[in-house]
């Protein structure tokens, strides 16, 4: 296992940050469940990356848009158009306030209602437009159904500690292969 990665979870009020979080860590989200507004909580999973390696995430689930951390998931309503707003600002706060840092970023669009197809396309267009400008992964989920959020963890996981590069150095890259000539 990796070094603890960090992730600030962000978005506008009653978006479903603290659903999402709670359903893919714990899947212990229905809806029946009443939930209160977040002041702040870290969550702590281990998380399967792409490459079959276990890696620990501590997720900061916060009711402020803090903009210290390096990286993000943020979320809107598919139902809100005013909640992709908001991030659309967020974003821009982070590009500037960045430092030099690379802010490894995905978006999840939650469908916290079920609606016909028509009745979210408009905002959700606007976030994959948004999100293909930005050079930035977006996912459609939903808090109530946790499997769907899987894809976007797993991605996001796999973002925060990438795989070691390969050297450069020719000695290096030549004793691999005498060794493997010699077995």
């Amino acid at each position: 296992m990796g070094k603890c990665a960090k992730v600030i979870v962000c978005g506008m009020k009653g978006v479903g940050k603290t659903s999402i979080l709670e359903q893919v860590i714990y899947g212990n989200v229905h809806s029946s469940m009443q939930f209160y507004p977040t002041i702040e909580d870290i969550y702590v999973a281990n998380i399967e990356s792409d490459r079959g390696i276990k890696e620990k995430v501590r997720f900061y689930d916060t009711a402020g848009l803090e903009q210290s951390q390096i990286s993000t998931a943020h979320v809107y309503d598919t139902d809100k158009p005013e909640s992709l707003d908001v991030l659309i600002s967020l974003k821009k706060d982070i590009d500037k306030n960045k430092d030099k840092k690379e802010v490894i970023t995905v978006v999840i669009g939650n469908k916290t209602k079920e609606l016909d197809a028509s009745e979210y396309d408009s905002t959700l267009n606007k976030a994959v437009n948004w999100c293909s400008r930005e050079r930035i992964k977006h996912f459609c989920a939903s808090a109530m159904q946790r499997t769907t959020l899987f894809e976007s963890f797993i991605f996001l996981t796999s973002k925060l500690n990438p795989p070691p590069s390969k050297s450069t150095f020719p000695q290096l890259s030549m004793g691999k292969k005498v060794l493997s000539k010699e077995t």
